[in-house]
């Protein structure tokens, strides 16, 4: 057994409350080692000088202090838990608003006709690029008539 077990079973083993295998190896510690055996030797001077010590009663309104604290205590560890600052709230709501516009803006950018009606399967367009020149071979295939059919069997252009 260690030091620091003895230590922590020390007043037990003073006060017979340890089961006897375990009494018997705190017992066998103590017997070999002196500073354990010191320190149940200080502890147990300290317990007997206990009984001689004055008993002081309770003052009487030391009870009805001791409860208002309790209640004040737990009314003010529980309030701050269930109430609201509306500061944090609104500043919460504000940035989940101006996400939410952030999105929206952001998709107007990159999809300039997001908010245009769509043109259903019938009717598609393709956009010409600034940098296709008049003459060359991407010219000559974007300007060509395609036709394909959808999946209803309809005819499409483009």
């Amino acid at each position: 057994m260690k030091c620091e077990d003895v230590a922590d079973r020390l007043s037990a083993f003073i006060d017979g409350e340890l089961p006897e295998a375990e009494w018997l190896r705190v017992q066998q510690h103590l017997d070999a080692c002196a500073r354990c055996a010191a320190d149940r030797e200080s502890l147990s001077v300290a317990w007997d000088q206990v009984p001689a010590l004055p008993r002081a009663a309770p003052r009487t309104d030391l009870w009805p202090r001791v409860e208002a604290r309790l209640a004040g205590d737990s009314a003010s560890r529980l309030w701050p838990r269930l109430s609201w600052s509306p500061f944090p709230t609104l500043a919460t709501a504000i940035l989940i608003v101006g996400l939410l516009l952030g999105l929206r803006l952001g998709d107007l950018i990159v999809k300039p006709n997001a908010l245009a009606p769509d043109a259903g399967p019938e009717r598609t367009e393709m956009q010409y690029f600034a940098d296709v020149f008049p003459g060359s071979l991407a010219d000559a295939v974007l300007s060509q008539r395609v036709e394909t059919q959808n999946a209803d069997g309809r005819r499409l252009a483009r």
